[in-house]
Protein backbone atom coordinates (compact mmCIF):
# COMPACT_ATOMS: atom_id res chain seq x y z
CA UNK A 1 0.00 0.00 0.00
CA UNK A 2 1.09 3.96 -0.48
CA UNK A 3 0.17 6.97 1.07
CA UNK A 4 -0.92 10.20 -1.20
CA UNK A 5 -0.70 13.41 -0.22
CA UNK A 6 -3.51 15.90 -2.38
CA UNK A 7 -3.52 19.60 -2.44
CA UNK A 8 -6.94 21.59 -2.69
CA UNK A 9 -6.79 21.54 -6.24
CA UNK A 10 -7.31 17.62 -6.11
CA UNK A 11 -3.73 17.52 -7.28
CA UNK A 12 -1.57 14.60 -5.80
CA UNK A 13 1.37 16.09 -4.89
CA UNK A 14 3.46 13.37 -2.66
CA UNK A 15 3.32 9.48 -3.08
CA UNK A 16 4.70 7.36 -1.13
CA UNK A 17 6.77 4.02 -2.60
CA UNK A 18 4.98 0.53 -2.10
CA UNK A 19 6.56 -1.42 0.89
CA UNK A 20 4.17 -3.85 2.25
CA UNK A 21 3.30 -6.47 1.10
CA UNK A 22 -0.75 -7.98 2.29
CA UNK A 23 -3.36 -5.50 3.90
CA UNK A 24 -2.03 -3.03 6.48
CA UNK A 25 -3.92 -0.09 8.28
CA UNK A 26 -3.64 3.57 6.74
CA UNK A 27 -2.33 4.56 9.78
CA UNK A 28 0.30 2.21 10.39
CA UNK A 29 1.18 3.06 6.84
CA UNK A 30 1.01 6.47 7.71
CA UNK A 31 3.61 6.15 10.65
CA UNK A 32 5.62 3.87 8.90
CA UNK A 33 6.11 6.18 5.85
CA UNK A 34 4.92 10.01 6.66
CA UNK A 35 5.68 12.80 4.29
CA UNK A 36 8.52 15.27 5.80
CA UNK A 37 5.51 18.42 5.82
CA UNK A 38 6.02 21.76 7.01
CA UNK A 39 4.79 22.22 10.66
CA UNK A 40 2.19 24.80 9.59
CA UNK A 41 0.21 22.66 6.94
CA UNK A 42 -2.55 21.96 8.17
CA UNK A 43 -3.31 17.87 7.35
CA UNK A 44 -7.12 17.10 7.55
CA UNK A 45 -7.98 13.04 8.26
CA UNK A 46 -10.95 10.98 8.76
CA UNK A 47 -11.64 9.09 11.80
CA UNK A 48 -8.88 6.17 10.80
CA UNK A 49 -6.28 8.39 12.04
CA UNK A 50 -7.74 9.00 15.80
CA UNK A 51 -3.86 8.68 17.14
CA UNK A 52 -2.66 11.33 14.87
CA UNK A 53 -2.17 14.40 17.91
CA UNK A 54 -1.02 12.05 20.70
CA UNK A 55 1.73 10.18 18.16
CA UNK A 56 2.24 13.46 16.37
CA UNK A 57 1.63 16.74 18.62
CA UNK A 58 3.43 18.71 17.07
CA UNK A 59 1.96 18.19 13.44
CA UNK A 60 -1.06 20.84 12.38
CA UNK A 61 -4.45 17.96 12.06
CA UNK A 62 -7.82 18.51 11.74
CA UNK A 63 -10.14 15.12 12.43
CA UNK A 64 -13.50 14.80 12.73
CA UNK A 65 -15.19 14.63 16.41
CA UNK A 66 -16.70 11.62 17.30
CA UNK A 67 -19.46 10.76 19.02
CA UNK A 68 -19.45 9.95 22.93
CA UNK A 69 -20.98 7.11 24.37
CA UNK A 70 -24.28 8.37 24.92
CA UNK A 71 -23.99 11.69 24.25
CA UNK A 72 -24.83 13.38 21.17
CA UNK A 73 -22.54 16.10 19.25
CA UNK A 74 -23.52 19.63 20.09
CA UNK A 75 -24.66 22.02 17.54
CA UNK A 76 -20.68 23.27 16.96
CA UNK A 77 -19.78 20.16 16.96
CA UNK A 78 -21.35 19.12 14.22
CA UNK A 79 -21.22 22.73 11.90
CA UNK A 80 -17.23 21.76 12.44
CA UNK A 81 -17.72 17.99 11.22
CA UNK A 82 -19.85 19.70 8.19
CA UNK A 83 -16.94 22.12 7.44
CA UNK A 84 -14.43 19.15 8.14
CA UNK A 85 -16.61 17.03 5.46
CA UNK A 86 -16.67 19.75 3.39
CA UNK A 87 -13.03 20.35 2.81
CA UNK A 88 -12.00 16.76 3.08
CA UNK A 89 -13.85 15.47 0.00
CA UNK A 90 -11.43 16.89 -2.17
CA UNK A 91 -8.88 13.83 -0.74
CA UNK A 92 -12.08 11.39 -1.59
CA UNK A 93 -12.65 12.87 -5.01
CA UNK A 94 -8.59 12.18 -5.36
CA UNK A 95 -8.90 8.46 -4.26
CA UNK A 96 -12.32 8.15 -6.54
CA UNK A 97 -10.33 9.45 -9.93
CA UNK A 98 -7.34 6.51 -8.51
CA UNK A 99 -9.72 3.94 -8.60
CA UNK A 100 -10.90 4.79 -11.84
CA UNK A 101 -7.56 3.37 -13.22
CA UNK A 102 -8.30 0.46 -10.90
CA UNK A 103 -4.90 0.69 -9.65
CA UNK A 104 -5.63 0.46 -5.74
CA UNK A 105 -8.72 -1.23 -5.14
CA UNK A 106 -8.22 -4.47 -7.23
CA UNK A 107 -5.43 -7.16 -6.95
CA UNK A 108 -1.82 -5.73 -9.09
CA UNK A 109 -1.47 -8.66 -11.77
CA UNK A 110 2.16 -7.57 -12.55
CA UNK A 111 5.51 -8.00 -10.93
CA UNK A 112 5.42 -6.19 -7.70
CA UNK A 113 8.12 -3.75 -8.42
CA UNK A 114 6.86 -2.56 -10.87
CA UNK A 115 3.54 -0.95 -9.28
CA UNK A 116 5.52 2.14 -7.75
CA UNK A 117 6.54 2.55 -11.63
CA UNK A 118 2.78 1.90 -12.86
CA UNK A 119 0.90 4.06 -9.74
CA UNK A 120 3.36 6.85 -10.31
CA UNK A 121 1.93 6.72 -14.29
CA UNK A 122 -1.63 6.38 -12.88
CA UNK A 123 -1.60 9.46 -10.34
CA UNK A 124 0.22 11.42 -13.46
CA UNK A 125 -2.25 10.72 -15.78
CA UNK A 126 -5.10 12.08 -13.33
CA UNK A 127 -3.12 15.07 -12.04
CA UNK A 128 -2.90 15.83 -15.84
CA UNK A 129 -6.70 15.06 -16.50
CA UNK A 130 -7.49 17.77 -13.54
CA UNK A 131 -4.72 20.41 -14.70
CA UNK A 132 -6.27 20.44 -18.35
CA UNK A 133 -10.54 19.97 -17.78
CA UNK A 134 -11.78 23.22 -18.73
Amino acid sequence: MALYTVNQEELMVYKTKHRQKGKKHDYTVYKNNRPKLPLDVLNMYDLGFLGVKKDFPRQKSSLPIKKEKNHELTAEQKEYNRNHSAKRIVVEHAFARLKKYRIMNDVFRNRLRRYDRISDIVSALVNYRIMNAS
